[in-house]
């Protein structure tokens, strides 16, 4: 039969040591060690536990290497969110600064949780939490979503991707391009050199940043027609016409010899540095503000205006889906008069 003793030994520096062994069985089973104990007491504990197993049939070895072992440490959220961040060596430093916005809203929250622990209605609580507009929870809950996709939890284990999560409403874009006055009072009274950067956006519906990145290597001269290399879908990359005589004024900026593909056409032609010149020009001539993206949605409204084939000023625009053409500039009035 089973069997259970509590024996006594000094160690090499003279400390008494309680010593738990015992036998599953008779005299035929083997003498294992039990544990190792600094007081009487604690011995007594183990001896009574190893005895309890021994009554109900458990072998004392297996659960007492279940108790003693380590337990594996669970990798935070936080943890995820750093080397996700570290792994998207792809991303351009805006979109990193971006990124990283998103992040202070969202490790205050989950930083500390294991992802298998987060919930559809953890989700939901934080969304609630967020004072922002929609396109901007939006933009959080994408983040969020794509940690969350590294971290393991992609597909349908999403609970970012839950279609329980309920998100805000977004209001319906309202688009009020400049007239052609306007216009011509900003472009007139801007500093010289910004002033052929804002004619492309105008005649062109190109996106700021677009404008900003384009190289001469970009430029096709003869065919009057911009490249646009770069974008986030298919239809964002794209050829842009350009107005012959547009293009010739860009092309009268730097001689041809000079042109290496690299070099920028608008070198600092930036969303804010557009933006700020044509925040003063508004102020000095006394005229509603106009960003940079107004000119866009101008050239939009005056293509559907005129009677252009939706599908072109889509790809024009570089929008995916005519659709959403015609949901934004379709019932836009803008003079037509240029």
């Amino acid at each position: 039969m089973a069997s259970l003793t509590i024996t006594t030994r000094k160690t090499k520096r003279g400390e008494k040591r309680f010593i738990v062994r015992y036998r599953s069985g008779g005299r035929s089973w083997p003498v294992t060690h039990g544990g190792s104990f600094k007081t009487m007491k604690e011995a007594k504990a183990r001896r009574d536990l190893i005895g309890g197993l021994l009554a109900t049939g458990q072998n004392p070895a297996l659960a007492l290497e279940a108790m003693c072992a380590r337990p594996v440490p669970v990798r935070t959220f936080a943890s995820y969110a750093e080397a996700y961040e570290t792994s998207r060596v792809d991303l351009a430093p805006a979109t990193a600064r971006v990124l990283a916005s998103h992040m202070k809203s969202i490790l205050p929250v989950f930083g500390p949780r294991d992802p298998a622990t987060i919930t559809p209605g953890d989700v939901q609580e934080w969304i609630g939490s967020l004072e922002l507009g929609p396109a901007s929870v939006r933009g959080y809950l994408g983040t969020l979503r794509a940690v969350l996709d590294f971290a393991g939890r992609d597909g349908p284990d999403n609970p970012a991707r839950d279609a329980r999560v309920r998100l805000p409403r977004a209001k319906p874009a309202i688009v009020d391009p400049p007239t052609a006055a306007e216009v011509a009072t900003i472009i007139a009274t801007v500093p010289t050199h910004w002033r052929l950067p804002l004619r492309v956006l105008e005649a062109t519906g190109l996106r700021v940043g677009e404008l900003a990145a384009l190289s001469w290597g970009e430029v096709d001269e003869s065919g009057s027609r911009f490249r646009v290399k770069s974008g986030k879908t298919a239809a964002a990359r794209r050829w842009v016409a350009v107005p012959e005589g547009v293009m010739a004024e860009v092309a009268a900026t730097v001689p041809r010899e000079d042109r290496t593909p690299e070099r920028l056409v608008f070198p600092g032609a930036g969303s804010d540095t557009l933006g700020n010149a044509m925040t003063r020009a508004c102020r000095t001539a006394g005229i509603a503000h106009r960003h940079p993206h107004d000119l866009r949605h101008r050239y939009a409204s005056l293509m559907i205006a005129q009677g252009v084939p939706v599908t072109s000023v889509a790809a024009q625009l570089g929008h995916s889906r005519k659709s959403m053409t015609l949901d934004v500039y379709s019932h836009v009035l803008v003079d037509i008069d240029p």
